[in-house]
C-alpha cells in the first residue's frame, strides 16, 4: 500500500513545533526522499535502517528549508554503512553549488563509500525509477514571485522550482512543493490524483479551494502552513473540508505521521 512518512511539514519560518519540509513516499518497496530540509537525517536514523535504503532523494527547489539538511544526510549515510547508490534529482543549478558546499564541510563523495550521482530535472519530462514508478518535474514560479522587485535579485540567473507528479500502477501523487499560486496546479489535476500533497503558505485556503474545485482528489494533505493558518488547524481543516467537499479526506499531518493510501 502507498503511503508518505512526514518527517517535517513546517514552513520556512522556525518553530519549536515543526521541522523544515521532508517527507519520504513509499511505493513497492522504494523508498523516495522528497526534500531534505533540517532535521532530516535525525528523523530517518529514527526509522532504523531506511536511511541506508533511500531510493533516490528528490529535490524541489533551492530555498534553505528544502535542501538546509543535505550534507549531513550524506554524511549521516556514510557513518551509518549505507552501500546502496543515492541518485540525487535537483533543479539543475543547484548542482555545482551543491557539491561544492558538501566539499567545503569537509566530505568526499568518493570516500562517502557510496555512489551518489547528479541529475538535473528537465520540465515535462517524466525519470524512471525503476519498479514501474516514474516522476515528472513540473517547473513552477515560486522562485520568480519570491524574489521579484526585491533588492539584489538577479532575474538573468537561472532558478527553478519544480511540483513534482509520482506515478505507479493506479497510483498517482501531486507534491506541490512551493508554488506562486495554487493555479499552478491546474494541468496536473486533469487526471484525478491519489493524494495531493500542497503548501498553504504562499496564498490562502480559498485560493486552494478554487482550484481544486473541479478536480478529483482522493486525499489532500496540507503542510508548509503559513504562521496564520498554524494557530487553528482543526479549524482550517474543517474550513477546507466544507470548501471541498468532494475531495474524499483533507489531512493535516504531523511531523512523524505515516499515511496509508
Amino acid at each position: 500500500m502507498p503511503s508518505i512518512s512526514f518527517l517535517g511539514t513546517g514552513s520556512g519560518i522556525p518553530s519549536a513545533d515543526r521541522f523544515f519540509s521532508s517527507s519520504i513516499l513509499h511505493l513497492d518497496g522504494s523508498h523516495l526522499l522528497i526534500d531534505a530540509g533540517e532535521p532530516c537525517v535525525h528523523l530517518l536514523r529514527d526509522r532504523g535502517s531506511l536511511i541506508r535504503e533511500i531510493d533516490a532523494l528528490l529535490i524541489t527547489h533551492g530555498h534553505v528549508d528544502h535542501v538546509g539538511g543535505v550534507p549531513s544526510l550524506l554524511q549521516g549515510c556514510h557513518l551509518l554503512g549505507r552501500e546502496k547508490a543515492l541518485p540525487i534529482y535537483l533543479p539543475g543549478e543547484m548542482i555545482s553549488p551543491l557539491r561544492a558546499w558538501i566539499t567545503a564541510v569537509y566530505l568526499r563523495e568518493e570516500a562517502l563509500g557510496f555512489p551518489v550521482s547528479w541529475h538535473a530535472w528537465d520540465h515535462g519530462r517524466p525519470v524512471d525509477l525503476g519498479g514501474g514508478i516514474s516522476v515528472t518535474p513540473w517547473l513552477n514560479n515560486h522562485l520568480r514571485a519570491c524574489y521579484a522587485g526585491k533588492p539584489g535579485s538577479d532575474h538573468s540567473r537561472h532558478c527553478e522550482s519544480f511540483s513534482l507528479e509520482a506515478v505507479q500502477r493506479e497510483f498517482r501523487g501531486v507534491i506541490s512543493g512551493d508554488l506562486a499560486s495554487p493555479d499552478e496546479l491546474r494541468g496536473l489535476l486533469a487526471a484525478p490524483v491519489t493524494v495531493l500533497v500542497s503548501e498553504l503558505s504562499h496564498f490562502g485556503p480559498d485560493e486552494l479551494a478554487a482550484t481544486l474545485r473541479d478536480a478529483t482528489v482522493a486525499s489532500l494533505c496540507l503542510v508548509h502552513l503559513s504562521d496564520e493558518l498554524s494557530l487553528d488547524r482543526a479549524a482550517l481543516q474543517s474550513r477546507m473540508e466544507k470548501l471541498l467537499p468532494g475531495v474524499g479526506d483533507v489531512f493535516l499531518p504531523d511531523d512523524g505521521e505515516v499515511l496509508d493510501f
